[in-house]
């Protein structure tokens, strides 16, 4: 019996949180054909694993690459840290299904808004020019991805599909609601695996207007939960309006609505403490859990990548709980300085960022640094706070911040970086070890130039193990847990006839680094990158695509249709 590939003696880790044992992993036709001990044959291609970890590859569940895959299909830098599966079409932001060119154009415009793309990158790089959630699903199937992609349907295409502009303005009909609920069913049949939603607040699209899935009403939300459950759907994504202080009593109903609803689990935000929120976190995980007395399943993400946030006036999402700043960097180009540069807006925005209440982003001077300067004559500002350069210059903090900004075009790059907290990394621990939580919060594909959280993954296994989570348990939560949850049956293990995602890793030298910002993308768009060490090799449907983090050019990943 001949294989494609034979991964040699090394640990199998096999995603159900067992102990490793030794063993060989035999590779056919991009699927596992044996595990044990394996007597290779002269035509068989031999990884030696002598040493190394073998793993199934990482499933990351909250993902944006819906327009990346379409130019860069390795999605990195996710797949530099494990991941060979990831789930796009979070927060209810897709753009598809988009019933014209014109819609497509609104979608892609919010999203670039709302989740931080470049829209000179989505104009340039994604070929996709409208139509059905399929015939978004048959372009990535044409294009040749390098990792498995599983899209879930987002509420706001689904809302504008039927509503057209009005989406963004009123709630919905019941005749509507209706549409919508066809419409939903229609996408999971063309191949969609679940359903998502968000109503955050500070989700606010490019022209100033609310996002289409912030205006519907709970009985549209439960409509469409009822729609995803009765359609197929494996899961249900939802970010409720309240989540910084932990859910309140009416999104906590609506919430348990929507589980009874569509009978699957819903997926909810990350939880992380958070000083102006301290306890919301824990608000959350207790809710998960009195849910799960009643049968239900809420789960929440833990973060396990480090906190912080990278951003420049012209594109980030950041300050748009504030409705002076909202209205300045949602207005035209030229506008947007003007009104930034008027003293009588500076002085309601003083007002307001010196008031956190409720806030999720803090204007926070003392902390916040320069980290990327367009002009030299900047340069000395580079690492040092906002009100250190102000200071010098013989400014408020404020105007500091605006005027080196104005002055660069608003491209200037600022780093908020979370300072070690005690409290914090004691209620990291206290996620990481409920099984009501997910390893998650990447954001991978979004918020370029603001955040790159890939590498939760190859933090969760360095950083955490072994004092809270033995390395097998560790990689369960990152394959078999979430591949469940999304009914992925055949991915997050090792076993026979599953799919052949798998990595070669050597703990010894796994290791991540510091974010980096590259610009590679289409139209010369930047984003911040984090690198990864001990990926011996990434292997995704049985072919190598990455080799010690070198693209191979394989590209074997699949579209998995729900």
């Amino acid at each position: 019996m001949t294989f494609d590939v034979v991964v040699r003696g090394g640990q199998v880790c096999d995603g159900s949180g067992r102990s490793a044992t030794t063993a060989d992993v035999g590779v056919r036709a991009g699927r596992i054909a044996e595990v044990g001990r394996i007597n290779t044959s002269a035509g068989d291609a031999v990884l030696d694993a002598d040493g190394l970890w073998v793993t199934p590859g990482f499933v990351d569940v909250h993902t944006h690459y819906d327009a990346q895959l379409h130019f860069e299909p390795t999605c990195s830098p996710s797949s530099w840290h494990g991941v060979t599966t990831v789930l796009t079409g979070n927060c209810g932001f897709t753009f598809a299904p988009a019933r014209s060119a014109d819609d497509l154009d609104w979608l892609l415009a919010m999203l670039s808004r709302v989740e931080g793309m470049s829209a000179d990158a989505l104009a340039a790089g994604v070929p996709f020019r409208g139509g059905t959630f399929g015939d978004f699903l048959d372009g990535l199937d044409a294009t040749g991805i390098g990792v498995n992609v599983a899209a879930n349907v987002g509420h706001c295409a689904i809302r504008r599909w039927v509503m057209g502009d009005d989406a963004s303005e009123r709630a919905a009909t019941d005749d509507e609601i209706a549409a919508m609920a066809v419409l939903v069913r229609g996408a999971l049949h063309d191949g969609a695996v679940g359903f998502t939603s968000s109503q955050l607040d500070l989700h606010v699209a490019h022209d100033g207007r609310p996002v289409p899935s912030n205006l519907a009403s709970p009985d549209e939300l439960v409509a469409l939960a009822a729609a995803a459950g009765a359609g197929g759907a494996h899961a249900i994504e939802f970010i409720p309006r309240s989540f910084l202080p932990g859910y309140d009593e009416a999104d906590r109903h609506l919430i348990r609505r929507m589980c009874r609803a569509s009978g699957l689990p819903v997926s909810t935000n990350t939880l992380s403490r958070i000083p102006h929120a301290p306890d919301g976190w824990k608000r959350s995980l207790d809710f998960a859990e009195e849910v799960a007395g009643e049968g239900l399943r809420v789960l929440p993400m833990f973060a396990a990548n480090h906190q912080g946030a990278h951003f420049s006036l012209d594109s980030t999402f950041l300050f748009d709980e504030y409705d002076t700043m909202r209205s300045c960097l949602t207005a035209a180009a030229g506008r947007r300085e003007e009104m930034l540069r008027d003293p009588s807006v500076r002085d309601k925005l003083r007002v307001e960022l010196a008031d956190w209440t409720g806030k999720s982003f803090l204007f926070v001077p003392q902390v916040m640094r320069f980290e990327v300067v367009q002009w030299p004559e900047h340069e000395a500002y580079v690492g040092r706070t906002v009100s250190e350069v102000a200071a010098e210059r013989g400014q408020d903090d404020l105007d500091c911040f605006l005027d080196v900004s104005l002055a660069e075009e608003v491209r200037t790059q600022f780093v908020l970086a979370a300072p070690p907290d005690a409290d914090r990394l004691a209620a990291t621990e206290e996620l990481i070890r409920s099984p009501h939580v997910l390893a998650g919060s990447s954001d991978a594909g979004a918020h370029l130039l603001s955040f790159c959280g890939t590498d939760f993954t190859t933090r969760l296994l360095t950083e955490w193990v072994p004092d809270v989570l033995t390395f097998e348990a560790a990689v369960a939560r990152l394959t078999g847990v979430p591949a469940a949850v999304h009914g992925l049956s055949d991915r997050g293990v090792i076993e026979v006839g599953a799919a052949a995602d798998l990595l070669l890793v050597d703990r010894d030298h796994l290791a991540t680094s510091t974010p980096r910002l590259v610009r590679d993308f289409p139209a010369g768009s930047g984003r911040y990158v984090v690198d990864a060490t001990g990926y011996v090799a990434v292997i995704v449907n049985g072919e190598v695509l990455l080799d010690n983090g070198r693209d191979t050019g394989t590209r074997s990943g699949q579209v998995i249709r729900g």
